[in-house]
């Protein structure tokens, strides 16, 4: 097969319009999707207690286990283990959470926190 480019087939201002529209659209579309819930309230769990801590107040919160006490900080809406006595220190890598049904776990040490709030749905298998 032979393809041959004739007058006709030249793009056009048009092309060059519309192609510039899917280029803005492809780029600027995320934007404008919902970025997910964010929770209100924070759900530790230590094998002593259950203690709810609101995501919106700024604060350093002392969180004790077997192992021994790590920190819970909450800033701007956001929450993330500090000072975690354990020996990986998984939980302080796992980052900050926000947005409903986010966790982060320290098995050695037994504490769970959690965002409480509308969970997001990664993926539906049936």
């Amino acid at each position: 097969m032979r393809f041959e480019i004739t007058p006709s087939s030249r793009p056009r201002f048009a092309d060059g319009i519309l192609l510039v529209l899917l280029i803005s659209l492809t780029v600027f579309s995320p934007r404008f999707l919902p970025a997910g819930s964010v929770g209100q309230q924070l759900t530790v769990r230590t094998p002593d207690s259950i203690t709810e801590i609101p995501l919106n107040v700024d604060g350093r919160h002392p969180v004790s286990g077997p192992l021994g006490t790590a920190f819970l900080v909450v800033q701007k809406g956001r929450a993330h283990l500090e000072n975690a006595p354990c020996p990986l220190k998984i939980c302080e890598a796992m980052g900050s959470i926000d947005r409903g049904g986010q966790v982060i776990v320290c098995l050695p040490n037994r504490i769970v926190i959690k965002v409480s709030g509308p969970e997001e749905v990664d993926a539906v298998s049936r």
